[in-house]
């Protein structure tokens, strides 16, 4: 097997074009179903540009956010699950984010992931999921993202 064969798509740039417009917040800041841009530092120590959308932000209990990388799927992946989910508009920042429930984890994140999500995440989400370190987060910036006409005529 060559190194070829092991490159995953990255979709950030094609998200980029649906980006309508951004605002920096605090990392703190950040809610369920937020959309952001953001460096991210992994633990190879390797720099990268995401898009993520916010699942549970646990900054307050042990410094992780709880997020889906766009970067792993496609817009329209993106917009079938805003579909499934809704969108509202998030009133302080009047930014777009997803309509999405509340992620109770009765145990640590390792094993909610392993057990709950993991099985289910490469057929619907193509293996975006992502825990990711507070301080590893560089520089949040919220993006309002433009979605299918059908998507923005629904949203609350």
């Amino acid at each position: 097997m060559n190194k070829e064969d092991n490159v995953r798509p990255n979709y950030f740039n094609q998200h980029l074009a649906f980006k309508q417009a951004q605002t920096i917040i605090p990392k703190y800041n950040l809610q369920k179903g937020m959309i952001f841009q953001n460096r991210y530092k992994s633990r190879d120590g390797k720099t990268r540009d995401y898009m993520f959308v916010v699942l549970n932000p646990l900054y307050t209990i042990d410094r992780k956010i709880h997020v889906l990388s766009l970067n792993e799927m496609t817009k329209i992946e993106f917009n079938n699950m805003a579909r499934r989910t809704g969108v509202r508009i998030i009133p302080k920042y009047k930014k777009r984010g997803l309509i999405l429930p509340k992620l109770i984890m009765n145990e640590s994140s390792k094993r909610f992931y392993s057990k709950r999500l993991a099985p289910y995440f490469d057929r619907w989400y193509n293996n975006s999921y992502r825990t990711l370190t507070l301080g590893n987060v560089g520089t949040a910036i919220l993006v309002d993202y433009k979605f299918d006409d059908d998507i923005e005529d629904k949203i609350v």
